[in-house]
């Protein structure tokens, strides 16, 4: 499933957090699954969200090994048991647990962001000035993956007529 768009919300009291409708009209339980992964973001300020079912195979594309490096070893230790399984409620809201909304400082004033394969729960005001930053940087960060895109067709062997 593709995401894009932002969306202003609010976490609540009691943690809960609206997935918006526009999404909820996109999703497909039998391809996506009936809830959300959430594991902390990049930057350390926002919180992923990914389908359940999107998560899950993605993690299998890695596939475990019985002795990985130390820096898979340690990213997993760090990753998976921050990684919780949600699910959503008939409202379609989902409640992220105290610890991680704590550990991320994100705030109860939220936009959510679409991007590509997970949506991005970002603090409301950091999103304001990442937002204008960003939007005078474009043009130079599309340029710059552009080239990146053309250096992996490359090294993949496709040329540019191969898209």
């Amino acid at each position: 499933m593709l995401f894009t768009g932002t969306f202003e919300h609010a976490i609540d009291t009691k943690n809960r957090l609206s997935i918006p409708a526009q999404i909820r009209g996109q999703m497909d339980p039998r391809r996506d699954g009936p809830g959300w992964y959430i594991v902390p973001g990049r930057p350390a300020s926002t919180l992923w969200l990914y389908t359940q079912r999107y998560f899950e195979a993605l993690c299998d594309t890695i596939g475990p090994e019985l002795i990985p490096d130390d820096a898979v070893l340690s990213f997993e230790q760090e990753f998976f048991p921050k990684a919780t399984l949600l699910e959503p409620d008939p409202q379609g809201r989902v409640l992220i647990p105290d610890w991680l909304l704590k550990q991320s400082g994100v705030g109860r004033e939220v936009v959510i962001c679409g991007v590509r394969d997970h949506l991005e729960i970002r603090r409301r005001d950091e999103w304001a000035r990442s937002a204008e930053a960003g939007w005078r940087m474009f043009p130079e960060l599309q340029l710059k993956a552009r080239r990146a895109l053309e250096q992996r067709r490359r090294q993949s062997g496709q040329g540019p007529d191969n898209t």
